[in-house]
């Protein structure tokens, strides 16, 4: 029953990051701005000041790379519950197909625009999330 929970998890995070590519962008920016408005006392309070525009970025990219490492790591800890072989690479080739159509998702949508580098960054944070799924593997046998 809990393999069927963890692959219940990871299709909901995918669901999550490509409902998320379908917000038009004036709501995402919305968001993003909210967040960056929440760190900035945090930056500030540590003497690092830095433009809501500057923070905006970092929050876009820091939920990109969470967002999929959140993935990397669910779909390994799913592969790995239904005893997949090599999960860390499936997981990653999941990842990478999920931030393509994740990134072309957003062609469609007003005012977003798709990016090379998020697919980069993207990959990244799923490969990080399934080696980290894997290390915890490891050191739970």
């Amino acid at each position: 029953m809990k393999k069927y929970l963890w692959l219940m998890l990871a299709g909901l995070i995918i669901a999550f990051i490509w409902g998320n590519s379908l917000q038009p962008a004036v709501e995402s920016e919305s968001l993003s701005i909210f967040c960056a408005n929440l760190v900035k006392p945090i930056f500030e309070f540590c003497h690092f000041h830095v433009s809501i525009g500057v923070l905006d970025h970092v929050v876009r990219k820091s939920a990109h790379f969470t967002e999929f490492a959140l993935q990397g790591f669910l779909i390994y800890k799913s592969l790995s519950m239904f005893r997949v072989r090599n999960g860390v690479k499936i997981a990653i080739i999941i990842g990478i197909l999920t931030a393509i159509i994740d990134e072309t998702i957003q062609l469609s949508v007003p005012g977003r625009s798709s990016q090379i580098s998020d697919v980069i960054l993207d990959t990244a944070g799923a490969a990080t999330g399934a080696c980290i799924s894997y290390l915890f593997a490891l050191k739970h046998k």
